[in-house]
């Protein structure tokens, strides 16, 4: 089981983004370790991503698990440190009850692709 990690719960990161998303930055909110890889939970803010029922778009994404290693290729620089981490209890425990019922996973692309695949699902 890997121990050593770079990510600390709290810290914020620059990565590589899309277009139009330089100013774009996620915050590590918790780490699970399984038994080959650890999953990094993290929320992206400053984004946009269509949220196609009411036309207007979401500026951030509370809660997503990426792979160790995607997000370890993914991260440029580490900008700072959160004071408080912001809420994302709901989303983990769902995303939780979900992974351990075997019905959820994480990602295993960088956070750009990722990124891309939620904004085509989301405009269809």
């Amino acid at each position: 089981m890997k121990n050593e990690t770079k990510f600390i719960s709290g810290q914020i990161w620059k990565y590589d983004n899309n277009s139009g998303e330089e100013d774009s930055v996620l915050t590590i909110l918790k780490i699970d370790r399984i038994d080959n890889d650890s999953i990094i939970h993290v929320r992206i803010d400053n984004i946009k991503i269509p949220i196609p029922s009411t036309g207007t778009y979401a500026d951030h994404i509370g809660h997503l698990p990426f792979s160790e290693t995607q997000l370890s290729n993914s991260v440029t620089e580490m900008t700072g440190h959160a004071k408080e981490l912001p809420s994302f209890s709901e989303g983990y425990m769902q995303w939780k009850n979900a992974f351990d019922a075997g019905k959820a996973g994480y990602w295993k692309m960088s956070v750009k692709e990722a990124l891309e695949g939620i904004c085509k699902v989301a405009t269809g």
